[in-house]
């Protein structure tokens, strides 16, 4: 089973990328989302073969957002998409079939875009505001984000935007599989700490 907390690493954090992962990883989390924006590819690849090479050595699974070509050259266990990038039958050519491969559903409408290739899991919102992501989609209620949920079942929803350890139980009776955070543990005064609180609440 896929572990229930997914971290995303934040351009706007005090922290490298690398540092990030690093907290994030010694506090217990075990799947890490590599989310670097703006950089030319050699460098968007170097960053991200770190962290590939971190999790590797902590036994987590790493994803890179965006570019299934910058997955592929660093190494990932797969890509997450978001509504602009590659359509999730271009990652599959790209990385092939047993590479994870995660989009991004702001709305029901996004689920078209999925076709017939497998997607691995989704993850939905925003749950609430939140600075950690530019050109943030409207943000749902529960009831519209429980419904996206149950439109894009059977794959595995990772509810995210404004996520805290908090949240889990009321995720979770929506139907989310589990949460995917970013602010929560690269903006925290003690990273590690804050990454340990999340994976006690939701039991990785």
């Amino acid at each position: 089973m896929k572990p229930r907390l997914q971290f995303l690493t934040l351009d706007a954090s005090p922290l490298t990328h690398l540092e990030q992962a690093r907290a994030a990883l010694r506090g217990g989390v075990r799947w890490i989302q590599v989310r670097a924006k703006g950089r030319g590819e050699a460098e968007w690849v170097a960053l991200a073969r770190e962290v590939v090479a971190l999790c590797r050595d902590h036994g987590a699974t790493c994803v890179v957002n965006d570019s299934p070509r910058v997955a592929r050259l660093a190494g990932a266990d797969g890509v997450h998409l978001g509504p602009a990038d590659a359509s999730p039958a271009d990652a599959r050519r790209e990385l092939g079939d047993v590479a994870i491969v995660g989009v991004t559903l702001n709305f029901p409408v996004h689920l078209a875009r999925l076709g017939d290739t497998r997607v691995d899991y989704v993850g939905v919102g925003p749950f609430r505001p939140t600075t950690s992501k530019a050109k943030l989609a409207p943000v749902h209620s529960a009831a519209s984000l429980a419904g996206l949920i149950a439109a894009a079942a059977p794959r595995p929803a990772y509810a995210i935007g404004g996520v805290t350890a908090a949240d889990f139980v009321a995720l979770r009776a929506l139907g989310a599989h589990g949460i995917a955070v970013s602010g929560a543990i690269a903006l925290a005064a003690d990273p590690t700490a804050a990454a340990r609180a999340l994976v006690v609440a939701v039991g990785d």
